[in-house]
């Protein structure tokens, strides 16, 4: 996992994967909120952005999450997210998997949970098998709108 905002992302580029800072830089040449909701290829095979809007929700109605093929980079456009963050659990057992299908599993709530809140322009990375709950309402339910960039693992050599 990894946190930053598209203000300053570029001062640690160097920890990045080269396909992630591909990634951040086609995400700075697009007028994001020009886009309607739904999917756009971006510069690669491998790579391609999905425009949300969604409406957040209490924690208790949200599921942590993981993808086994795909990291995401999810950048807020408007509103205020909160997401769960869990370090990866080989113990920790799918309720839900679908990774043949969406690639994504959902998970039960894992012991060592923590929550951040990103504002417009920020963003997290969440590789492959990194547990996150995306879409909890900080605060009350409210719109938010966001980027998520989904970068295929072999982009990453993994």
């Amino acid at each position: 996992m990894f946190l930053s905002d598209l203000s300053s992302w570029r001062k640690r580029a160097a920890v990045l994967p080269a396909a992630i800072v591909r990634a951040l830089e086609a995400l700075e040449r697009r007028d994001l909120d020009a886009l309607e909701p739904g999917r756009y290829p971006l510069d690669e095979e491998g790579m391609f952005l999905l425009i949300q809007q969604v409406t957040t929700q209490a924690e208790a109605a949200t599921r942590p999450e993981a993808h086994r093929d795909h990291t995401d980079i999810q950048l807020v456009l408007s509103g205020l997210e909160r997401f769960g963050i869990a370090p990866p659990d080989p113990a920790l057992q799918p309720v839900q998997e679908m990774f043949e299908v969406r690639d994504i599993a959902f998970y039960p709530t894992p012991r060592h949970e923590w929550f951040v809140d990103l504002a417009p322009g920020q963003f997290a990375i969440f590789y492959p098998g990194d547990l996150h709950r995306p879409c909890v309402a900080a605060g009350e339910a409210a719109p938010v709108r966001k980027a998520v960039v989904k970068l295929h693992r072999r982009l990453l050599g993994l």
